[in-house]
């Protein structure tokens, strides 16, 4: 049976992880590690998802959800709008024909089956806020502003919504972020504006060994089809 937030153990609260991952990235990737690692990732896909479901991730990265999700015996797709990470991902997967190099604005315009899952973690716009810290450049509708992305993002999710089972979920990684004193409530308004197009169904707090742009949490959001 899929998972549900009154059974699933990592739901509990809290859940402290360590934040490095098992597999050790090219160099030339090296200063661009943004991964969350496998002992994350793997154990939503064994409460959300059984054998043979499709794993979907519109952010897919360097790909852990998706060879994760293999690994475990699902089918796994994604969207990826790096080139050479979409490379990368490629080589390393069972079916690299799953994974599309292309915008997730227009995810829609893409052939994805209906899925059982998605898990994701977007690409932060920490350049908008505190330019000295070095982060994905790809995150949708920066270059407008943080209202921009936040909406950019509600339309996306919006467009997963649309391959959505019914009974699927949604399940998406974020923290808030801060640098010189500034604090923007980033995990907040993306589940505040996912909420205008699908259901919240509850959070928990993933606490790491380090910290990341200013905490050293972040939150495991759950969504589902339901309204």
């Amino acid at each position: 049976m899929r998972g549900d937030l009154r059974t699933m153990e990592i739901m509990n609260t809290y859940t402290t992880l360590e934040c490095s991952c098992t597999e050790q990235l090219p160099e030339e990737f090296v200063g661009d590690d943004d991964r969350f690692p496998e002992r994350f990732v793997e154990p939503l896909i064994k409460e959300f998802s059984e054998t043979g479901d499709v794993v979907f991730d519109p952010f897919a990265g360097f790909g852990t959800t998706l060879t994760v999700a293999e690994r475990l015996g699902r089918r796994a797709y994604g969207l990826e709008s790096d080139a050479r990470r979409a490379e990368y991902t490629r080589a390393r997967m069972t079916a690299p024909g799953n994974l599309i190099c292309g915008d997730s604005k227009k995810l829609s315009s893409f052939t994805f089956p209906l899925i059982d899952l998605a898990v994701t973690s977007p690409p932060y716009p920490v350049r908008s806020v505190a330019p000295s810290i070095t982060v994905r450049k790809e995150s949708p509708g920066i270059e407008n502003g943080y209202d921009s992305y936040i909406n950019c993002l509600r339309y996306i999710f919006a467009q997963v919504r649309g391959i959505m089972k019914p009974r699927a979920k949604l399940i998406i990684e974020a923290g808030n972020l801060r640098s010189g004193g500034q604090v923007i409530p980033l995990a907040w308004d993306i589940a505040e504006a996912v909420s205008r197009e699908l259901c919240f169904e509850g959070e928990r707090i993933i606490k790491w060994d380090r910290s990341n742009f200013g905490f050293d949490h972040t939150y495991c959001m759950v969504f589902s089809r339901k309204r």
